[in-house]
């Protein structure tokens, strides 16, 4: 007769089996993590690119593929384009590679081809997924930073209690089309901005919400190439929801806009204000309109609110043509190019 050990003792090696199995794979998938990672940054060393850290390292056995990268520097010397962080950490479920979630440090500096931006924040975490390509097209992120201050080597200091953002493929959209929704509490301009808009006596040291929703069709996906080659840029901008309210001011837009290959938009966008004079006001003491320009935009302002019926909101279309920007029939001045560096 067998004994009837052997079922515990059986179930025990099945056990012992699947760990070492699991284990095994995970420790393959970690190597395997580490070497792409590592390879990555040859990869940008090799096409000229400042790609450096002092370690990297993979955790989170059994289920997990923790990596972190400390002492980041990129710099792509073609776009001018750079990013340093003392510390960075992608999370990701062995069995979820796709979806990744960044943990990024309170301290990092992005420089563009015209300024470094050193940024700070309480907490800044990412989280994306990707389709399972060999260019890794992203399908959604999420991006959420609390308590972010920005100082530019240009002289500006801005900061945000909290800031979002969230993109995702457009459902059944056009190819590289994008749905994209940013919302902004407790921003606070640069001091030298807010000292002189506040000669307009109608704003606060704060402004209290802003949120931009907007399907933005770009010239590239946003994959691996958007950061190892060039930025997509946007081509088709459908701004469904522009809503901001500082402190006496309340301003809402949409409309539509195309932008050509030098940035330089066509199309016409919907402005109302409530409270308008005050924004008027507001850009002449911040120094954004020429005096002379605001007394002649604030007459002509004038007769269209009172046609619309009610003199204290202001509803009129913001046109872009010909590398010009209008307020209504008011010209005033070159439209402003619309590319990401």
């Amino acid at each position: 007769m067998r004994n009837p050990m052997w079922i515990p003792k059986a179930i025990i090696a099945v056990i012992v089996l699947v760990f070492v199995g699991w284990g095994g794979f995970w420790v393959v998938a970690s190597m395997g993590a580490e070497r792409a990672f590592a390879g990555w940054f040859q990869d940008r060393r090799d096409e000229g690119w400042t790609a450096e850290y002092a370690s990297l390292d993979t955790a989170g056995f059994p289920n997990r593929l923790d990596t972190t990268v400390t002492e980041l520097n990129l710099f792509d010397p073609e776009t001018g384009v750079g990013w340093s962080a003392p510390v960075l950490q992608l999370l990701a479920l062995v069995y979820q590679p796709t979806q990744v979630i960044a943990v990024l440090p309170g301290e990092q500096t992005y420089v563009t081809p015209r300024a470094t931006h050193d940024l700070t924040s309480d907490d800044f975490r990412a989280s994306a997924a990707v389709r399972p390509e060999l260019s890794l097209p992203l399908s959604r992120a999420n991006v959420v930073m609390e308590g972010g201050r920005i100082a530019s080597s240009l002289g500006w200091e801005t900061r945000a209690d909290l800031a979002k953002l969230f993109l995702r493929e457009t459902p059944e959209g056009v190819a590289n089309q994008y749905d994209i929704v940013l919302t902004v509490e407790g921003f606070e301009p640069d001091a030298a901005f807010l000292q002189r808009a506040r000669r307009s006596g109608v704003v606060e040291n704060v402004m209290e919400g802003l949120e931009i929703r907007s399907t933005i069709t770009f010239d590239a996906p946003w994959d691996r190439a958007a950061i190892e080659v060039r930025r997509p840029q946007p081509r088709e901008i459908d701004l469904t929801a522009l809503a901001a309210s500082w402190g006496e001011l309340e301003l809402s837009m949409e409309g539509r806009l195309t932008v050509d290959a030098q940035g330089v938009p066509t199309g016409k966008v919907q402005v109302n204000a409530r409270n308008w004079r005050d924004i008027i006001a507001l850009a002449e003491a911040s120094g954004a309109l020429p005096r002379s320009m605001a007394q002649v935009v604030e007459q002509a302002a004038g007769l269209i609110a009172r046609a619309s019926g009610d003199p204290e909101t202001l509803d009129v279309a913001l046109g872009f043509a010909n590398g010009m920007v209008s307020l209504g029939p008011i010209p005033l001045g070159p439209a402003p190019v619309i590319a990401l560096p």
